[in-house]
């Protein structure tokens, strides 16, 4: 096609492609612009040309090509699909539901240092449970503050900076549209995180998880969730 301006567009193939150019909407005097990439010159033809081209090669030509038949109907799908998300407003990427990308946010705003865990970083399991079978995860539901005051209050109650050396706070990252402002949360000594472990499964799990999820549904945060359902759900397995 590089010749299109001084031979092609001339020739009984090229008066065909340009009237497809033209019904199309398509401008037949810019075929194509020169592009440079690491030294050499290529020729880039803008979608509308570029599907004539197709059009004619795959159903116009006296020996129809396969392959441009194929190319054809690949872009006419991909371009019909692009109309109808466009007219309907649809975006696929949000096809993810909301609390799922909510946990994705979270996990990556949020750094620890070395030797230190967080309450959010440990109750991964909890969450990605909760999510599977109903519960939300938003700007008004997130287990992790209530895991974090409950553990605490245990670790202020059991004197656990003298057994495991003392917690401090860090920097947690909300996602921008949280109304939450960004606070210092309690990180804590990785030496306590097999007692920590061992605190959610016989007791924030077992006793006070459930708790937590009635008092939403009174606030009206759980519709349709199966509060004892969920609560099962995420009961820690225990080996014989």
């Amino acid at each position: 096609m590089k010749d299109w301006q001084t031979d092609l567009r001339f020739k009984p193939r090229g008066q065909a492609i340009e009237k497809l150019i033209i019904e199309q909407g398509g401008d037949p005097n810019s075929l194509y612009v020169p592009i440079n990439i690491e030294g050499k010159t290529y020729h880039a033809i803008n979608d509308v040309n570029c599907m004539a081209i197709l059009e004619y090669y795959a159903f116009d030509s006296q020996t129809p090509q396969e392959q441009a038949k194929l190319n054809y109907r690949s872009l006419a799908k991909l371009t019909l699909r692009t109309f109808i998300y466009e007219r309907t407003g649809y975006n696929p990427s949000d096809s993810l539901p909301e609390s799922w990308k909510t946990f994705h946010d979270r996990i990556t705003l949020n750094e620890l240092p070395s030797g230190y865990f967080s309450v959010f970083s440990e109750i991964a399991n909890l969450v990605i449970s909760g999510i599977r079978n109903g519960m939300p995860f938003d700007s008004s539901t997130m287990p992790d503050i209530s895991v974090g005051q409950a553990w605490g209050k245990h670790w202020s109650g059991s004197n656990l900076d003298e057994k495991y050396g003392l917690r401090r706070k860090h920097l947690h990252v909300f996602p921008e549209d949280f109304p939450q402002k960004d606070p210092m949360a309690w990180i804590y000594p990785v030496e306590a995180l097999g007692e920590f472990r061992r605190w959610m499964d016989d007791v924030y799990v077992t006793e006070k998880f459930g708790a937590y999820l009635t008092n939403k549904a009174k606030n009206g945060g759980l519709n349709n969730v199966n509060i004892p359902a969920l609560v099962q759900a995420v009961q820690p397995v225990r080996l014989n």
